[in-house]
């Protein structure tokens, strides 16, 4: 019966999940289970004899007896139980944590302690993901709650902090309670029954509900709620995860009604508007520019096939509408053949980015050249009556030279006048020549061949007599003829160089040359350059140097009309050249006019002081 017994007991000790290990009074080891070889790597022959510490580090005969003075005495037995929680060594040393529970053995020669040994490194494993996963719902952004669905109406048994900072409610005011808490009076019944057939199927969903927050504010949720099973797939909880999207909502809400703005802007519009997306495929057009240009026709849906179908309606080549489409380009303008006869002014812009578009803006400006053409008429006519004070001014002149006034006083008195009278002389004069220009398109001009040499000859000696403290620096004047009326190139030059005086208040030096050069269809053409180092412009001012009546410097200290560039840009484009501006602020500009030439350039030079 002994032996039975005994037997049972070994069988025991020896299928147990914990390692359980004899102990003599000296702390060495003197039995193990096959639990124990298992958990620290050695067989039974290897761990026989060993002191306890080289298994479980710190444990010896003083920390035994220390343990068991301060065990728990067990009543019903009348024996006492220790309980440590420390590190066990596998074979290799490797350190793993474990439960040691302790018991002391009387009246036994071999074994004085018996420790069972619990292996803790998966339970300390699923504390710390436990504690890691908690940590993580409770810095979530969004609001998480965890309900119970197995009692009705499943109640909140957790809620992270974000779903108090965004309800407003503590956890103490919703544990209990079912989310039904947050509802109010515009949120949505159908949304509510949607949600409760999910959480009755054991579905999911993601939803936005109207919600409201503890103080009563609503604010747009967007719910996602999943089912939580148990190994059998019961399901035992539902989590619900809350997301405050009230900001998205009302930036969507603004950027639709900011698009309904624009689209009423574009339909209501007097200007034409044609968008491009970011593969030069049309995306509309409004009402305004299917007014100037007609309906768009259906194979039209490129930005191609739009520049041939509106190069079609200007009755000339396609034009590349998007050449130079940047923010500082000037506007293009076009005059429609069909279908009726307009002036547009065309801008391009590119937009940047993740939204890539063009915008082609045209702006009917029919009305506004014709308002230009009147104003000419008008300025030439009050030309003609401006000629009446003028006269006044003169013959008043006259009369004060014949006063008696000291001579310093009198020549001062008349000096002012007559300087004003030849300003106001100089205006109309201008004003006239443009009138005249601009009525005769260049009829009255005598265009014949011309020396260069003479023209520019003439033009220094105007200059210098309207200056006589100032002179020009001239380079080399090929000995060549241009197709020109003399007195007008003349007269451009002359008003090229006084600029260049009036510009260079400190007495800059002002610089003449001229060289031969090929034009656009392959004829020759001369290009003459007025330079000085005086005051220069900005981009801005020299985009509008050739408008009427525009002066770069608006102080007043530089005489002048305004009239001057405007006056010569309109000679020479009738002499079928051009004049262009090359200027930087504080260093000076080049204006240089070109013209067609007769022959070719034979080399000379010209000198002038």
């Amino acid at each position: 019966m002994a032996e039975a017994t005994q037997a049972s007991l070994r069988a025991i000790l020896d299928t147990a999940a914990d390692a359980i290990i004899g102990a003599s009074d000296e702390a060495r080891v003197v039995s193990v289970n096959p639990a124990a070889e298992r958990m620290f790597g050695r067989p039974s022959v290897e761990l026989l004899g060993l002191a306890l510490g080289e298994l479980l580090p710190g444990l010896d005969t003083e920390r035994l007896r220390a343990t068991m003075a301060d065990s728990m005495l067990m009543h019903s037995t009348q024996s006492r139980v220790g309980q440590l929680e420390l590190q066990a060594l596998r074979h290799g040393g490797t350190a793993f944590p474990v439960e040691l529970l302790l018991g002391e053995i009387a009246n036994d020669a071999h074994v004085r302690y018996t420790c069972i040994v619990r292996d803790l490194t998966e339970a300390k494993f699923t504390e710390e993901y436990l504690a890691l996963y908690s940590r993580a719902v409770d810095c979530a952004l969004n609001g998480i709650c965890i309900s119970d669905a197995r009692n009705y109406p499943q109640p909140l048994v957790h809620v992270n902090p974000a779903f108090s900072r965004i309800t407003g409610y503590a956890p103490h005011e919703v544990l209990g309670r079912d989310t039904s808490l947050l509802n109010g009076a515009l949120t949505d019944p159908d949304d509510l029954a949607l949600l409760a057939r999910t959480l009755q199927s054991g579905g999911e969903l993601g939803i936005t509900l109207l919600n409201y927050r503890k103080d009563g504010s609503p604010f747009h949720n967007k719910l996602s709620v999943s089912p939580v099973r148990d190994s059998q797939g019961r399901i035992t909880h539902y989590i619900h995860v809350i997301e405050d999207v009230s900001a998205q909502i009302e930036v969507k809400q603004k950027l639709i009604e900011r698009t309904a703005r624009l689209n009423a802007t574009f339909d209501l519009s007097p200007d034409g508007f044609v968008v491009f997306d970011a593969s030069d495929t049309l995306v509309s057009t409004n009402p305004a520019f299917q007014a100037m240009a007609g309906p768009l026709p259906p194979e039209v849906r490129t930005l191609a096939a739009f520049e041939r179908w509106f190069g079609a309606l200007c009755g000339g080549e396609t034009p590349a509408l998007t050449a130079a489409a940047t923010g500082a380009a000037a506007p293009r303008v076009f005059q429609l053949q069909q279908p009726a006869l307009r002036v547009l002014e065309c801008e391009v812009r590119r937009t940047k980015g993740l939204v890539a578009e063009t915008f082609l803006y045209f702006r009917d400006v029919t009305q506004q050249r014709e308002v230009d053409r009147l104003k000419s008429e008008f300025l030439a006519t009050a030309a003609h009556e401006l000629r009446t004070p003028l006269a006044s001014i003169l013959g008043f002149t006259e009369l004060m030279i014949h006063r008696r006034y000291s001579d310093e006083k009198r020549l001062d008195l008349l000096q002012t006048v007559h300087r004003q009278g030849k300003l106001l002389a100089n205006l109309i004069q201008e004003l006239l020549d443009l009138s005249r220009i601009e009525a005769r398109q260049g009829k009255d001009f005598h265009i014949v061949p011309a020396p260069l040499t003479d023209i520019v000859q003439a033009a220094i000696q105007d200059a210098a007599g309207t200056d006589l403290a100032r002179s020009v620096t001239v380079g080399e004047i090929p000995e060549v003829r241009v197709l020109a009326d003399a007195a007008k190139i003349q007269q451009a030059l002359t008003n090229l160089l006084s600029n260049a005086f009036k510009y260079s208040p400190a007495g800059g030096p002002v610089a003449l040359t001229a060289r031969v050069e090929a034009g656009a269809d392959g004829a020759g053409v001369v290009a003459i350059a007025v330079r000085d180092e005086g005051l220069g412009m900005t981009p801005v001012q020299l985009q509008r140097a050739f408008e009427r009546f525009y002066r770069a410097d608006t102080s007043g200290n530089i005489p002048g009309t305004g009239l001057g560039l405007n006056l010569v840009k309109e000679i020479v484009e009738l002499h079928g050249g051009t004049v262009s501006l090359d200027s930087t602020f504080g260093q000076g500009t080049t204006a240089t006019l070109r013209l067609p030439l007769v022959a070719q350039p034979a080399a000379a030079s010209l000198s002038a002081a």
